[in-house]
């Protein structure tokens, strides 16, 4: 066994964690499929999809000052409360026969909302739990852990909505994140060095101009929201319509998931390993993996070839999540890396909305296939675009002069 699992505070913080990432893989079949059942268009689905992540653009940054200046615990385990109740209250509606495509918008941009305060607060608290010079091996556990949630997460969804319906996989959904508040209320942290807590604004501010002052913070944060944008959010919206008229329904969408589980375990297991003296040239490298599941998607490919073209496309993104998550927490202060990822989420994550908006729209008017060989084509270049800027080439895995 690692030392790191042999310390009690990190495995209440990897229980916190992996519950809840299993909790979040639940949600997209659920949700996308609960919506196509109560007779959403393509369009609808997006829309639905969209309220839940466009709390979390709007919202982490507000999440990562917050996450800097009260609790990081405190804040994972209200954020998981809030959770857990609105997954109960869309179980209740969706079993009851009640619910309407509307009624799971709303309830999961409450989700998403407190969502967009957990990340950043769970990434700060890694400093708070984990020395130095074990942050690396332990992103690495919790990337392979979250991805090990997140292969058994969709198969589970899927059976439940299959046998039961989404109500059933939302049920279970507000279970995992009472286990993770749960494990939250026993972990004890060590409290940080107290200092006078600046307002707000002037914390954001302070955090923004040191998100301004490293070039290879932005570029990575840029290129994955292109990549988000261009290429995550028509996945995530299509790919379910796809499924359901092409490839059979829940079950299928839930095997191309798992393919993608299955690479990011593959990933997480060779972050372990791997250790590049320059980790974002490999960092920035990786998303055009994502380009072949694409093209194969729009191809009209069958479900196992699909799941196999996602397996690489899972691996990029744990390694992706491992190098820069780690090039955070060495490269920026201890007491800025919330709000750094807050400001890298925030904008990393500003095209998701507008993906999943224009999405089906855009499907409607250009077709299914172009909107995905365009997503295809952004993966690629994105790489190139992105080692351009020096700083991404040249940061060292160790703390160093380059920023």
């Amino acid at each position: 066994m690692t030392p790191l699992l042999r310390t009690p505070a990190f495995r209440r913080y990897l229980l916190a964690r992996t519950s809840s990432h299993l909790g979040d893989g639940m949600v997209p079949v659920a949700l996308a499929f609960g919506a196509l059942r109560l007779g959403a268009s393509p369009t609808e689905v997006g829309l639905v999809l969209l309220a839940g992540r466009l709390p979390v653009v709007v919202l982490t940054l507000v999440g990562g000052v917050v996450g800097d200046l009260l609790s990081r615990r405190a804040v994972m385990l209200v954020t998981d409360v809030v959770r857990c109740a609105s997954q109960a209250l869309t179980a209740a509606l969706l079993l009851t026969g009640t619910a309407t495509p509307w009624h799971l918008a709303a309830l999961q941009a409450v989700a998403g909302a407190a969502g967009a305060f957990f990340t950043p607060a769970a990434a700060g608290l890694v400093a708070d739990v984990v020395p130095p010079a074990q942050r690396h091996r332990a992103n690495a556990l919790l990337t392979t852990a979250q991805h090990a949630a997140t292969l058994v997460a969709p198969v589970v969804s899927a059976a439940l909505v299959a046998a039961v319906g989404a109500g059933a996989s939302f049920a279970a959904d507000a279970v995992t994140f009472a286990v993770s508040a749960a494990a939250l209320a026993a972990l004890r942290v060590p409290d940080r060095p107290t200092a006078p807590r600046p307002a707000l604004l002037d914390a954001a501010r302070h955090g923004w101009r040191d998100f301004r002052a490293r070039p290879w913070l932005q570029a990575t944060t840029v290129q994955v929201a292109l990549v988000n944008g261009a290429c995550v959010s028509p996945f995530l919206v299509l790919g379910p319509v796809i499924a359901d008229q092409r490839l059979g329904g829940p079950l299928a969408w839930a095997l191309i998931g798992n393919g993608y589980a299955v690479g990011a375990l593959l990933g997480g297991a060779l972050a372990l390993r791997l250790r590049p003296r320059h980790p974002l040239r490999t960092a920035v490298t990786v998303p055009v993996a994502l380009a072949p599941l694409l093209v194969l998607l729009a191809a009209g490919a069958p479900t196992a070839v699909l799941a196999a073209a996602a397996v690489p496309a899972g691996a990029q993104a744990a390694l992706h999540a491992v190098l820069t998550d780690t090039a955070r927490q060495v490269h920026v202060p201890a007491d800025l890396v919330a709000r750094a990822t807050g400001f890298a989420t925030v904008v990393g994550l500003a095209a998701t909305p507008v993906g999943m908006a224009l999405a089906g729209p855009a499907a409607e008017r250009v077709g299914v296939g172009a909107v995905l060989l365009a997503g295809a084509l952004v993966a690629v270049l994105s790489a190139p675009a992105a080692l351009a800027v020096r700083s991404v080439r040249r940061l060292p895995a160790e703390v160093g002069p380059a920023r």
